[in-house]
């Protein structure tokens, strides 16, 4: 066994020849291994030091433990403090304070069976054997029923009933959110959220499903990351309510469909390949102990109903966060996966198109996450180049929402063109006798020509590689969205209603997403951001259980359409590959 020490951090001892990456994620440092762990990216670049040796710069997906080791990680690695993780969401939907889980105090007379009667009926052993326990002990005159529904699911002596507790989660494939309520008040009484600690597996649901493939582990591995980072954020609400977790009897969770299989510990292979079926679409129901969640072990836990392939119980919830009446509207949450729906209320249609990690930052050069350091902002107006950044410190990097300005800007002012070719310096300067946006193009060690928002030790920029990359997401999402509304029977200018669900949704300049071409050419007063829309029909679904009955009946009111095999899609993707700047 080797000592690794994270500086300023921690020591753990971990064994000869595992790799870096994986001891930064046992230890509470997942890194960003958007490419799978192939030493492709970059992005887990680390600086290490052996026992009396140089500091070098190692890639930790590839580096193996051969000795002690000191490691230098990043401000952003260690915390990924600043992030702009997005819990909040817009409520379109009202609904009162109705619970699937309730909670009654009965007195010992109340409870009195008739003579030669039964306290309880059709009860889970646990239940009978705790509350015959209770009743048997004459100092406890009033005993709390917990229900789910009609069913009992736990009792406890005295009067517990202002300490019922219920969670919605969001489980992104890049970050989890997680709600809690009071469900005897309905008060909220903790929001938190946190990276997926599956990004130490990869970046998108493909780099995990192939990890399962490639390591015999590989699923204990990603099912134990998702509950470790679910109930470590219930601790850290337990430090804030005392007796939250022993109260805590009804968890209502959704995720894309990878991401179920992955929490309930379902091996994902039939996503793997053609014709991409889940192991299950229903609502998955369990328990507390058995989904492995750091709540009442007799707590009902409800995974929310998939729509079909990779649309999941995310876009479910999302749905269900929509005006009921809804008609002609088409929305699309955008994130490290692309669903999209087109339809209302007689029906939608529904697609995962997998535009890939580049809107979010990955597989772009000097792309990162939204935290402190990110360029958020990006203009070129009046021949300067001004920058936003998260926290106002140094520019690290681009974010997602900076990638969009990036590509708008550089299309208003000429550097770009419609097929994604950036213009060399002596181009530019060519055409734009003056103009101090030539200083800015240059070339890179290896990713070509690019525009340099930055220069110096640390510079940022975005190259023709990236470009290229943006172009294939930017297409995907298009063309998506054009095939689902043929499928409905709808032109873009029919629709009535865009809703943008996720972070990257909400954050990004929507004028310059369709300036771009990355959204189809709806009035732009029609266009909408609604925060985490999966969030808010998750926590829909814990406080008021007649949405929980509509996300039921919602897989028999949609249609999966499948992108891959749709000639439509293709053609749409191939047509639409250019950027084309829309006039403003």
């Amino acid at each position: 066994m080797y000592q690794i020490h994270f500086v300023n951090q921690k020591t753990v001892h971990a064994s000869a020849g595992g790799l870096l990456s994986k001891v930064c994620a046992d230890a509470g440092f997942p890194l960003n291994l958007v490419c799978g762990g192939t030493g492709r990216c970059g992005k887990c670049q680390v600086e290490v030091q052996r026992p009396g040796g140089e500091l070098e710069t190692v890639l930790a997906c590839k580096a193996q433990v051969d000795s002690d080791l000191s490691v230098y990680l990043s401000e952003g690695q260690l915390s990924h403090a600043g992030a702009a993780i997005m819990t909040e969401g817009v409520h379109l939907q009202q609904s009162v304070l109705r619970p699937a889980v309730t909670r009654r105090c009965l007195t010992r007379q109340e409870l009195a069976p008739e003579h030669c009667g039964a306290y309880l009926n059709r009860c889970a052993l646990p239940v009978l054997r705790r509350f015959s326990a209770l009743i048997a002990d004459t100092a406890v005159r009033q005993i709390t029923m917990t229900y789910h529904r009609e069913e009992l699911i736990a009792v406890q002596p005295g009067d517990t009933t202002g300490q019922l507790y219920g969670g919605a989660v969001d489980i992104g494939t890049t970050t989890v959110a997680l709600y809690l309520y009071n469900l005897t008040t309905g008060d909220a009484v903790y929001t938190g959220s946190a990276l997926n600690r599956q990004i130490a597996c990869g970046a998108d649901v493909i780099s995990r499903i192939l990890h399962t493939f490639q390591d015999p582990a590989g699923l204990d591995e990603l099912h134990s990351q998702v509950l470790e980072g679910i109930n470590t954020l219930l601790a850290e609400a337990e430090s804030a309510c005392p007796g939250l977790r022993e109260n805590l009897y009804h968890m209502v969770l959704c995720g894309n469909s990878t991401m179920q299989h992955l929490f309930l510990g379902m091996n994902p292979s039939g996503l793997a390949v053609d014709p991409f079926v889940n192991v299950t679409a229903d609502l998955a129901r369990c328990t507390g102990a058995e989904a492995g969640l750091d709540m009442a072990p007799g707590g009902v836990v409800e995974f929310l109903p998939l729509l079909g392939g990779f649309v999941g119980a995310d876009t479910t919830a999302v749905l269900l966060t929509l005006p009921e009446e809804a008609e002609n509207c088409l929305m699309i949450d955008l994130g490290t996966n692309g669903e999209i729906a087109a339809g209302g209320s007689s029906g939608y249609q529904v697609a995962s198109t997998a535009c890939g990690p580049a809107l979010e930052g990955g597989n772009i050069a000097c792309g990162m996450r939204g935290t402190a350091g990110a360029i958020e902002r990006i203009s070129l107006a009046e021949d300067q180049v001004r920058l936003q950044v998260i926290g106002g410190g140094a520019p690290r990097g681009l974010c997602g929402s900076a990638i969009i300005d990036a590509v708008a800007e550089l299309l208003r002012v000429g550097v770009l063109d419609e097929s994604g070719l950036l213009c060399s310096q002596e181009e530019y300067a060519k055409r734009h006798p003056g103009s101090a946006l030539a200083a800015c193009l240059g070339p890179t060690e290896d990713s070509g020509n690019a525009f340099f928002f930055t220069r110096g030790e640390h510079p940022v920029y975005l190259s023709q590689q990236d470009v290229r990359q943006i172009q294939l997401a930017k297409s995907a999402i298009y063309a998506g969205c054009i095939t689902l509304l043929t499928e409905a029977g709808l032109e873009p200018q029919q629709v009535t209603n865009l809703y943008l669900a996720g972070a990257f949704g909400n954050y990004i300049n929507v004028d310059n997403a369709l300036y771009i071409g990355l959204l189809p050419p709806v009035l732009r007063e029609r266009i909408h951001s609604i925060g985490n829309g999966a969030g808010q029909g998750a926590k829909l679904c814990l406080l008021d259980r007649s949405h929980l009955e509509r996300c039921e009946a919602l897989p028999g009111q949609t249609r999966h359409v499948e992108l891959a095999a749709n000639p439509l899609f293709m053609e749409e993707y191939i047509l639409n590959m250019n950027f084309s700047p829309r006039a403003e």
